[in-house]
């Protein structure tokens, strides 16, 4: 009686407020309960049976579902996460069950997101996919690092997965970086996001995806020794409307800014996030006149390393326009300025800029639209009750990195 007390309970509830406690389920957890319950209920679940995600899956549940209940519905699935992070052997039963039928079971799939993959685990992955007819997206998070002499062999299998069909491929910043070989043409992507070793790897990516219409791009180490990006030969991306670009390691000069702006003639939105000693990146009057005439949105931050102690008449110089308005931070010889508001998902507090913005709230200058990643760097100038302020100003934060160099400055801030 009490149990039937509470399923008829439970039942009343309109669906709006069912979905709203989905929303703290696991997407499984909603499938191990609610599938098949009766008929309102996988209604009602719909959209879970169209995207499932297997993220924080026990091994246990993972096994339950992929016999039981997968098979319900499979044809229906359109998006598909495997989250090797929290049950490090989904990918393996995931291919026990399904790498002989993958065509067969999920006709209709159209992307897959894969977590926290080893090289080895995910080519074995990747070469299961085939003839899936919709399948054109691919997502890869955490990706374990990739040996340099392997990378080149990996970004060909990743590419050229499904019989060609990918469109989209988008790594995040968290992964190995990738290169590719001078002869790759992958004239099937269109979307892609990568993350790249030096400013060197660069002409082979441009000559690698022709037909790319959106390239989000992070540099992720300085060169060893300088290299000129504007006397290298980089390929024009004739198809590219929207590029991003995140190289904070490295030092830029306005020649190379200027060269790669050339290979991109009809980009619409533009995204730039670089460091620099050219004290010409953070003048308006220089930066804007530089971009393509197509350019329609244009985010764009600077780091600024000065070789002389920064002053507050030297941030009311820049002549930046009032359709570009920019927020300017600066501690002695160090300088963060940006458009506003701010674009990028993935911030990093370094100690300066981040004791600079510690000390500004001005909601105009605020970061909770976009801002999902932090990084912090706790250390002598920038303790943790520092970063607190700085961390206020990001409201939509999904992702806290914090790195602890000073143990004293830690053990204060952990006091407040």
């Amino acid at each position: 009686m009490e149990n039937s007390c509470n399923q008829s309970m439970l039942e009343i509830l309109p669906d709006e407020i069912l979905l709203k406690v989905c929303k703290y389920l696991l997407c499984t957890d909603i499938l191990y309960s609610f599938n098949e319950l009766n008929y309102r209920m996988t209604r009602m679940i719909t959209q879970y049976r169209h995207d499932v995600s297997f993220h924080k899956t026990s091994i246990s549940k993972f096994d339950y579902i992929c016999v039981n209940v997968l098979p319900q519905f499979s044809s229906q699935i359109r998006s598909l996460v495997i989250d090797c992070c929290h049950s490090v052997l989904q990918d393996e039963l995931f291919i026990k069950y399904f790498s002989e039928k993958m065509s067969m079971m999920f006709p209709n799939l159209e992307r897959i997101s894969l977590n926290s993959y080893m090289q080895d685990k995910l080519v074995t992955f990747l070469n299961t996919l085939h003839d899936l007819n919709h399948l054109v997206e691919i997502r890869l998070y955490s990706l374990f690092p990739i040996e340099g002499l392997h990378q080149k062999t990996f970004t060909r299998s990743l590419i050229q997965a499904n019989n060609h069909r990918l469109t989209t491929i988008l790594i995040d910043n968290y992964s190995s970086s990738l290169s590719f070989d001078d002869t790759d043409c992958y004239l099937n992507i269109l979307q892609l996001r990568i993350k790249l070793k030096t400013i060197a790897d660069l002409p082979s990516l441009f000559v690698a995806v022709p037909h790319v219409q959106y390239l989000d791009v992070i540099i992720d180490e300085r060169d060893e020794t300088f290299v000129d990006l504007s006397e290298m030969k980089l390929s024009p991306l004739i198809h590219l409307t929207n590029f991003r670009l995140k190289s904070v390691i490295r030092v830029w000069i306005l020649e190379e800014f200027i060269a790669l702006l050339v290979q991109l003639p009809i980009v619409q939105c533009l995204s730039l996030f670089l460091s620099t000693y050219d004290k010409r990146f953070i003048k308006g009057d220089i930066i804007l006149p530089s971009l393509p005439s197509t350019v329609q949105q244009f985010n764009y931050a600077i780091y600024f390393i000065s070789d002389t102690t920064l002053d507050e008449d030297d941030t009311n110089v820049f002549s930046w326009s009032p359709s570009h308005p920019v927020a300017c931070f600066f501690d002695n010889k160090c300088l963060f300025i940006h458009t506003l508001p701010w674009y990028f998902t993935h911030l990093e507090f370094s100690s300066l800029v981040g004791k600079m913005m510690s000390c500004r709230t001005n909601s105009a200058n605020s970061y909770d639209k976009y801002v999902e990643q932090v990084y912090l760097k706790i250390d002598k100038h920038f303790t943790l009750s520092n970063s607190l302020a700085a961390l206020s100003q990001c409201h939509r934060v999904k992702k806290l990195t914090i790195n602890v160099t000073h143990n004293e400055d830690v053990s204060k801030g952990m006091c407040i």
